[in-house]
Formats: C-alpha cells, structure tokens, sequence
C-alpha cells in the first residue's frame, strides 16, 4: 500500500492543475470576447500602466505563466 499522506498530496497537486487549466482556458476566451466586442479598450488605460506599477506587474506575469506552465505540463504527463 502507497503512502495515504502522498496520494493526498497527489490528488490535490492533480486538481491544482486542472483548476488552473481550465482557469487558464476560461481567461483566454474572456479576453478573445472582449477584444472581439471592442470592450478592451475601455478596460486597458489609453498610455499603459503607470511606470512605478511596472516591475509588479512584471513579477505577477512571471508568476501567473510559471502556475500555467506547470499546470499544462502537469495535464499533457497524464496522457504519456
């Protein structure tokens, strides 16, 4: 018999992964629709961010594409 604590920490690691692809999915046709019915543009400010928001936008983008990076990859293992 396997380890229950690890089978645990399987199965919550494999519905991360799940939640945060289909989360990932959901996000990317919200935008594809609102860049579609013009309604971006109301939500995006005219010049950008401002500059001193910058580097914390950046980490959260960094952080954001390595939670999707590893959920995708963590869904494709599944059918090796």
């Amino acid at each position: 018999m396997g380890n229950p604590n690890r089978e645990q920490s399987r199965i919550a690691n494999n519905r991360l992964a799940v939640a945060v692809v289909v989360g990932s999915l959901l996000v990317l046709s919200a935008v594809g629709l609102l860049y579609r019915t013009g309604l971006l543009e109301d939500i995006v400010p005219t010049y950008g961010p401002a500059a001193d928001a910058a580097p914390l936008y950046v980490l959260m983008a960094v952080a954001l594409l390595a939670l999707v990076v590893w959920s995708w990859g963590r869904l494709f293992s599944w059918f090796e």
